[in-house]
Parts: C-alpha cells; structure tokens; sequence
C-alpha cells in the first residue's frame, strides 16, 4: 500500500489512491488557482522533493498543450502535472521510456473504457470521444548525459467542467455515473504507474495503442505538403505515414500535427528547418 501522502489539502485525492491501489509513495499538492501546474511542481523538484511527485489545481489560468495552445481549464476538471524517477538495474534504466506518451494514453484509455466509453487516440497527444477531446496529455522525460533521470506528465481531463465545441466532458456521457474528481485525479495518477509496466512490452504497447488510433479516413496533406496516409506508430511514439511514392516516413511529435477530426482534410503545416 503506498504511504506519504500529505494530508492538508489533499485528503480526498489521498484516499481515492490508496482506495484505487496506488502502490507508488505519492506525494501531492494541491492548490485552488495557478497559471500553470508545470512550473510548480518543476520548482518543487528542485526544491528537492524526491520520488513520485504531483501538482494538481482546481483552476489553471495560463494551462498550455502541445505547440503552446492554451488550454481552458475551469473547476470540475483535472489539471495536473506529475514527475517521478525512472526504475534503475544499476546504472541503467529498467525500462525503455521512449514510448511514454503512448504509454500513458494507453493507461488513461484502460480506464475510460472500464467505465463504459469508447476512446479513440490522435497522435501525438488527444484522447477523444466520438469526435471531441476529452483529454489532453504531454509526457516527457528529463535527461542527464543522455540517460533519463525523471519522468513527467502533464494530463487535462475534462470531467465535470464547461467544455468549448469541439471538446467533450466525462459528465455528458456518464451523466450520474461520472467520477468524482478525487476519482478522477487518482486515475490519472495510477496511469503513470501503469504506464511503468505497459513499457516493459514496447511491442504489446504500440499494438494496444494502435488498436485505439485515430485514422483519418482519407489522405491528408503530410508534413511536406504532399498527401498521405496514417499507417500506425513506432515504439518511440512516432507517427508512420505513408507516402504517394508508397514508401513510409517517420514523423515524431513537435514536428508535425494531424488536423483536428472536424476538420476533415484541413493543411497541416510543414516541418520546420531541422535543428542539428
């Protein structure tokens, strides 16, 4: 059973853990309103908070997602950004963390379909129901001479809160059934440690995210400009595309987007001068 949790402020979320299994020694923070969970919790870190770590807010200000787009975050959602160490076998890492992004969707995927829905994931970030986001997650890792050291996430969820048109909350489908936020916030937690043993199996993991893969259902302009086709992913959590020639391109996250579902065939923007 996992201990360590503070209990000023985050009771709730401390026992939904403890209810749903955690078995890692979270240590929480929980504040009203801040711009931004990131910048918190990367300031406790190196405060000198150890071990699994997680900032959570009932309001963001200034929440931000993938390319810089800003995030609307009001209370009833879940807003939170978490770090944790990487498992070691000496010096090495246990596992292979590329796929951490893919990781992590899968886990929170796992859990919204136990309660009754049918997700869908567009790469590199979006969790989607129907076609509207439910969720947003960043993941990432922090390096030391090449070799990651932490691991992060920063995860939106929309659950009981307004949503704008094209997103969708927990409380529109699950109606009574909705978690509490607490609930929520702690499967999201959870999801880091699931995570942790989906890449353990990085070739399982990329069949499970797959299973779960948006496809655009015709040819989109690519990152060229040039029409393609959405093939799968790679371990790494890259993006497989196949082009007009027949031949497949890689194309990581940062580079390069799929247009939003609503959107159909809309131009993506082209890759941007390679930084070496």
């Amino acid at each position: 059973m996992a201990s360590g949790y503070p209990l000023s402020g985050c009771g709730a979320l401390a026992a939904a853990l403890r209810t749903q299994g955690a078995t890692w020694p979270w240590r929480l923070r929980v504040v009203s309103t801040c711009a931004s969970t990131e910048p918190l919790l990367q300031h406790w870190v190196r405060c000198g908070r150890r071990g699994p770590s997680a900032v959570v807010a009932r309001r963001q200000r200034h929440g931000r997602g993938q390319w810089g787009r800003s995030w609307c975050a009001p209370p009833g959602g879940v807003w939170l950004s978490a770090a944790w160490p990487v498992p070691r076998s000496g010096a090495a890492p246990q596992v292979q963390t590329e796929g951490l992004g893919l990781a992590v969707a899968v886990a929170v995927m796992e859990w919204l379909e136990r309660l009754g829905l049918t997700v869908a994931f567009k790469w590199p970030n979006d969790i989607l129901v129907g076609r509207h986001k439910l969720a947003g997650l960043l993941a990432h890792r922090q390096l030391r001479g090449g070799v990651p050291r932490h691991l992060g996430l920063g995860l939106g969820l929309n659950v009981a809160n307004a949503v704008p048109a094209a997103a969708v909350a927990l409380r529109q489908h699950l109606g009574t059934r909705t978690p509490s936020l607490p609930q929520a916030q702690a499967a999201a937690l959870l999801a880091c440690e699931r995570a942790m043993v989906l890449l353990e199996q990085p070739e399982a993991l990329v069949q499970a995210c797959q299973a779960r893969l948006w496809l655009p259902p015709q040819p989109l302009a690519g990152p060229t400009g040039a029409p393609v086709r959405v093939m799968g992913l790679t371990p790494a959590g890259g993006l497989r595309l196949r082009q007009q020639d027949g031949t497949t391109a890689v194309v990581h996250k940062g580079l390069w987007r799929l247009p939003a579902p609503s959107l159909g065939q809309l131009s993506a923007a082209p890759l941007p001068p390679r930084q070496d």
